[in-house]
């Protein structure tokens, strides 16, 4: 792989880690469900040219849309909200990874062998001893969200396997165009005051829903797509666990998120076990909020 290839990787996956500030900071401006419907609302905007209708898959890309739009993100973006170490966030939302492999081993009949049997067990056990780490019922919701968020995108994933020529833009412009009025709508019943004080944020404001659509998705996820094209994926997909590494900086820095021996043993056992995974990966394991 090119010296330019691997800075690209290095590139989106920061993209990937600052999502998390993006969305950790906008959801104190917009109430969760309403940042997600804004975030893909500008994924819609700039993605409807490529939006096309594909016979016989428009079954399976509206089960990712609901999977994606109205699972994992609103929900990711909620326990983000919620979690009080960012840090933490970030290390369980990698269990996508491990989750899709077990999903592929039941639905797709995949087999694993024995290192990543144990590296599947390896990513839980350290996910477990960062959830002893919460020391609150806010802490503790928000690691459940955001394990419920990764089950959801690894259905996504399996879904995304079993489809036949969607184009990336194509795929991301029909799972904005699904989610933007479901999240709407749930907004709307839930979030009751989100929209009556849209008028009263600035403009500023809307720079992390924007950058959270463009920066990850658009961008982050259609680099990711074009690498995997040229390069096999156990080359690639390794990469992901910079993404994490990058959010744990990220909530040091900018959250004075506290990293404790418990924190950095479980993260170190989760990310170990996502890397050991994904070097032995052979389909492609979407693993990004």
């Amino acid at each position: 792989m090119p010296n330019s290839h691997i800075l690209l990787l290095v590139v989106i996956n920061l993209c990937f880690g600052f999502n998390f500030v993006a969305g950790k900071i906008g959801t104190e401006v917009f109430p969760p469900l309403l940042f997600s419907a804004i975030r893909f609302g500008f994924v819609i905007v700039l993605l409807l040219p490529f939006l096309r209708w594909s016979p016989g898959q428009m079954g399976r890309v509206l089960a990712i849309g609901l999977a994606l739009g109205a699972g994992h993100y609103p929900i990711m973006f909620y326990a983000i909200h919620k979690g009080n170490v960012l840090s933490m966030v970030a290390i369980v939302s990698q269990l996508v990874v491990p989750l899709s492999t077990l999903l592929a081993v039941l639905f797709l009949g995949e087999r694993i062998k024995l290192v990543r049997s144990l590296a599947i067990a390896l990513c839980f056990l350290g996910v477990v001893i960062i959830g002893f780490e919460a020391v609150g019922p806010d802490d503790l919701l928000a690691l459940s969200l955001t394990a419920i968020a990764a089950l959801a995108m690894s259905i996504a994933t399996i879904l995304m396997r079993q489809v036949k020529g969607v184009g990336v833009f194509n795929m991301q412009a029909w799972i904005a165009l699904i989610a933007t009025p479901v999240i709407a709508m749930l907004s709307l019943s839930i979030e009751q005051t989100g929209l009556a004080n849209l008028t009263s944020v600035a403009l500023t404001d809307y720079w992390s829903p924007l950058y959270s659509g463009v920066g990850a998705t658009i961008f982050g996820h259609g680099v990711m797509y074009w690498l995997l094209q040229k390069h096999p994926i156990n080359q690639v997909m390794p990469f992901v666990t910079l993404s994490t590494v990058f959010a744990v900086m990220f909530g040091i820095w900018l959250f004075n998120d506290e990293l404790t021996l418990q924190i950095m043993v479980g993260g170190m056992m989760t990310l170990t076990g996502v890397f050991i995974i994904s070097k032995r990966a052979k389909p492609p394991l979407a693993t990004q909020p």
